[in-house]
C-alpha cells in the first residue's frame, strides 16, 4: 500500500504537466518528429529495428543508437492516449512512472518500507532537479534517465543473493543500452560484474545452500533468453545490412572521428556530476562548476565504505561495492566523450551521485543508532522515516508548482509548424491529379535548426494520411520505406527558412501554399542588429570564411569551436528568434 501511495505522489507532479501540455496542440520537430514516425511503425510492415539516429558513422552512411526498445515501449502507451504528438508525451511519463514504481518494489524487496521512504526521497530529489522537460519528452536521452536507476537496484539485487532481478536488470540495462549509446559501457559493464560476482558467490556457498546455485543458473537463463529477445531487432538489423548499425556504432567506439576528452577532463566532468548542490539547484544540464563539493562528496562516500566494511553490514557494503563499480565506469565512459560535451550525455551521473547520497545517508544512520539504546534507536527511526517522508512531499511539491508551468520542446518552432501545415494539406489535398493518392517528396533548407522543421513537416503531412518520403540522405532518420527517389514523387514539398524563400520564389513552377514569419517587428529588428553585430565579431576574429554562414548555416557555426564567445550569443539569440519560413509545392526535382 505505501508503495502505491508514493507512487501516486511521486506521478502527480507529471501528471500536472501532462494536463498543462494537453493544449494548445504541439508539433514534434527533429529528433522527436524523427521518434513519433518510428514509434507509429511499431505493429506494421516496417517496425523499427535499431534506435533513432546519433551523431555516428559518416554523413552518408550515419548510425543510429543500438535498439529500438524505446520505440516499441513507447507504442502501447503512445496507443491508448489517443496516438497523437501529445500521446507521446504521455507515453514518456508512463515509462518513468513505471519506472518508478519498479524502482520502489526493489526497495521493498531489499530493505521494507523504510528503504522504500530513502529510494523515493531520491527519486523524488531528482524527478524535481530533472524536471519537466527531461520528464515529459520522449528523447533518446531522457527516456532512460529513471530506467537507470532501476537497474542500479537490480545490480544490487543481483550481487545481493536475490536472482529474480536477473531478467529486471536485463530489460533495464537493455533500455537505456539500446537507447542512448552513452550506457552501453555502464550498464554491460554493471551487469556482468554483478552476474559474476552472484556466480562466485554461489559456487562457495554450494554445501551452505545447495539449491542456490541451480535457482541462480535458472534465473539467469530467464534473463539470458529475455536478452536475445530485446536484441533480436537490431541484431537482425545487424545481417540483413551492409554495413549494420552494430558495426557503425562499433566503428564509432574504437575510432572516434575526434580525439576523446581524456582522463583529466573526463575526471572534472565527474565530480561537476558529483556536486549535490546542482541537484539541490535543479542544475541536471550543468557541465561546468566548482569541483570541491564532487570531491567532497567522494571522499565522505569513501569515509562511508570504511565505516560499513567495518561494521560488517552487507547489504550496504554491496550497494557501496556496486557504486563503486559505477564510479570507475563513469570515470572510464567520460573520459571517452568525443567532441562537444553536451549535458545530456552525462545525465546518468546525476543517478550515481543520489544513491551516493543514500548510501553516506545509511551508513551514518548505523553509526549513529549503533551508540543508542534501543527506545532511542526507535524513535531515531521513527524520525528517520518522517524527515524522509517530508523530502519526499517537499521535493514533490516544488515540482508540482513546477510542473504547472510546463511547456512543449520548442514552442515557436511548434507554433510555426502548426501554422504551416494546414494550408500544406489543404493545398496537396487539392492538387491534380493525384491529390491526397499522390506520393510527395519533402525537402527542406533550414540554417537555423538543422532540418527540425523539415522532420516535422513530414511527420504532420503522414499523420494526415499523405504519402510522403524524404531524400536518401535523410535514411537514419526517416527509415528506408520513407526514402523517396524524386523520380517517382508526384510533387516536391519544400519547406524553406530564411534567404532560401525568395530562391523559391523564383523557381518556374514552384508554388508557396504557406508562410509564416514567428517574429514580432520588434524582433525583426533586433534579428538584423544582432547579424550586424555577430558579422562584425567574426571579421574582427578573422573568421570570414564564417560570414556567410551566418545566413546559410546558422546552427552548426553558433557550434563552430573557433567563434568568440560575443558571436556565438549573438548568433544563439538569432536562433532563438527564428526566421520567416514558407511551404512551396513544385514539380519534383531531379
Amino acid at each position: 500500500m505505501w508503495v502505491a501511495a508514493l507512487v501516486v505522489l511521486l506521478a502527480l507532479p507529471l501528471a500536472v504537466a501532462l494536463g498543462v501540455l494537453r493544449e494548445p496542440t504541439w508539433h514534434p520537430t527533429d529528433d522527436l518528429a524523427q521518434t513519433e514516425l518510428q514509434v507509429r511503425d511499431v505493429g506494421t510492415g516496417h517496425p523499427p529495428l535499431v534506435g533513432l539516429a546519433g551523431r555516428l558513422g559518416a554523413l552518408d552512411r550515419q548510425g543510429s543508437h543500438p535498439g529500438p526498445i524505446s520505440f516499441w515501449a513507447l507504442w502501447p502507451f503512445y496507443q491508448l492516449f489517443g496516438a497523437r504528438a501529445w500521446a507521446l508525451q504521455a507515453a514518456a511519463v508512463s515509462l518513468h512512472v513505471l519506472a518508478l514504481a519498479t524502482a520502489l518494489w526493489i526497495a521493498h524487496r531489499r530493505g521494507g518500507l523504510r528503504l522504500v521512504l530513502a529510494v523515493a526521497a531520491v527519486l523524488a530529489l531528482l524527478a524535481r532537479a530533472y524536471g519537466t522537460v527531461i520528464l515529459t519528452e520522449a528523447w533518446n536521452p531522457y527516456l532512460p534517465v529513471m530506467w537507470w536507476l532501476v537497474f542500479v537496484l537490480a545490480v544490487w539485487s543481483i550481487v545481493s543473493d536475490d536472482p529474480p532481478m536477473l531478467p529486471v536488470a536485463v530489460f533495464a540495462g537493455s533500455f537505456c543500452m539500446q537507447t542512448h549509446l552513452p550506457y552501453l559501457g555502464l550498464a554491460a559493464g554493471l551487469l556482468a560484474g554483478a552476474v559474476a560476482f552472484a556466480f562466485v558467490r554461489a559456487c562457495r556457498g554450494r554445501r551452505e545452500e545447495p539449491g542456490g546455485l541451480r535457482r541462480l543458473v535458472t534465473w539467469t537463463l530467464l534473463a539470458a533468453a529475455a536478452g536475445i529477445v530485446l536484441w533480436l531487432p537490431p541484431v537482425i538489423e545487424e545481417l540483413t545490412r551492409a554495413p549494420g548499425n552494430l558495426s557503425v556504432v562499433r566503428h564509432e567506439l574504437m575510432h572516434p572521428p575526434q580525439p576523446p576528452i581524456g582522463a583529466r577532463q573526463g575526471l572534472e566532468l565527474l565530480l561537476v556530476h558529483l556536486n549535490p548542490w546542482k541537484l539541490v539547484a535543479k542544475q541536471p544540464r550543468a557541465t561546468a562548476g566548482a569541483l570541491l563539493p564532487g570531491l567532497a562528496l567522494l571522499l565522505a562516500w569513501g569515509a562511508a565504505v570504511v565505516v560499513a566494511w567495518r561494521s560488517r553490514h552487507r547489504p550496504l557494503l554491496r550497494l557501496h561495492a556496486v557504486l563503486g563499480g559505477g564510479l570507475l565506469l563513469s570515470a572510464v565512459s567520460l573520459s571517452r566523450i568525443h567532441g562537444f560535451v553536451w549535458y545530456y550525455l552525462v545525465l546518468w551521473a546525476w543517478g550515481i551521485t543520489a544513491f551516493m547520497l543514500l548510501a553516506i545517508g545509511w551508513t551514518a544512520s548505523l553509526v549513529v543508532a549503533r551508540r543508542l539504546e534501543s527506545a532511542a534507536r526507535a524513535r531515531l527511526a521513527s524520525a528517520g522515516s518522517v524527515a524522509l517522508v517530508a523530502v519526499v512531499i517537499v521535493s514533490t511539491a516544488s515540482f508540482t508548482v513546477d510542473a504547472a508551468r510546463a511547456e512543449d520542446p520548442a514552442p515557436r518552432l511548434s507554433t510555426t509548424l502548426g501554422k504551416l501545415v494546414p494550408p500544406t494539406a489543404d493545398a496537396l489535398a487539392r492538387r491534380s491529379p493525384n491529390g491526397r493518392n499522390g506520393r510527395y517528396l519533402v525537402t527542406w533548407f533550414d540554417p537555423v535548426s538543422i532540418g527540425a522543421q523539415g522532420f516535422g513537416l513530414l511527420n504532420e503531412l503522414e499523420r494526415r494520411g499523405f504519402h510522403v518520403g524524404a531524400r536518401k540522405i535523410f535514411l537514419a532518420g526517416v527509415r528506408s520505406h520513407r526514402v523517396l527517389d524524386p523520380a517517382d514523387a508526384a510533387a516536391e514539398v519544400h519547406l524553406s527558412v530564411g534567404s532560401d524563400i525568395a530562391i523559391w520564389r523564383a523557381r518556374p513552377g514552384a508554388r508557396e501554399v504557406a508562410y509564416v514569419d514567428p517574429r514580432s517587428p520588434a524582433e525583426r529588428a533586433e534579428f538584423e542588429r544582432l547579424r550586424r553585430e555577430a558579422i562584425d565579431g567574426l571579421q574582427a576574429a578573422g573568421l570570414l570564411t564564417l560570414v556567410p554562414a551566418v545566413d546559410n548555416s546558422l546552427f552548426t557555426t553558433i557550434l563552430d569551436s573557433r567563434v568568440p564567445d560575443r558571436p556565438r550569443l549573438l548568433m544563439t539569440r538569432m536562433r532563438d528568434l527564428g526566421l520567416p519560413t514558407a511551404v512551396f509545392v513544385a514539380p519534383p526535382g531531379r
